[in-house]
């Protein structure tokens, strides 16, 4: 779509059921997909999103946006399964090595990557 500035334009993005399912299905992929660390899911996530590299300050971004998502699910701010989980994708597609609130954490980074302008845009 051309590029926007409205505000609906980012809460459609952020709130609306098919984009939410998109970034909890990316989450998904980023985990299965992108090594074992948050720098190469997050370098993933920039090329899936992006079809590019992920920069320094981008990847120092991302890093401190999983930080505290990553602390608000701990606190309990967040409840993992409902950020994680929806009809499409339940509990049990899981793999073995992530629990809930990783996954999570990695749906809120993905609804952010899915939200970027240069995700959205073709200009």
């Amino acid at each position: 779509r051309p590029r926007s500035n409205t505000p609906l334009a980012a809460l459609t993005g952020l709130n609306e059921t098919i984009f939410v399912e998109a970034a909890q299905a990316l989450a998904l992929r980023l985990w299965r997909e992108g090594g074992a660390s948050d720098e190469s899911r997050i370098d993933l996530a920039y090329r899936l999103c992006t079809a590019r590299a992920a920069r320094p300050a981008e990847q120092a971004a991302v890093r401190r946006l999983l930080t505290e998502a990553r602390g608000r699910l701990q606190r309990g701010e967040l409840p993992a399964a409902e950020v994680a989980f929806s009809p499409r994708l339940k509990a049990a597609d899981l793999p073995a090595d992530a629990t809930p609130a990783e996954l999570a954490a990695w749906t809120l980074v993905a609804r952010v990557m899915l939200n970027l302008d240069e995700t959205l845009t073709k200009n």
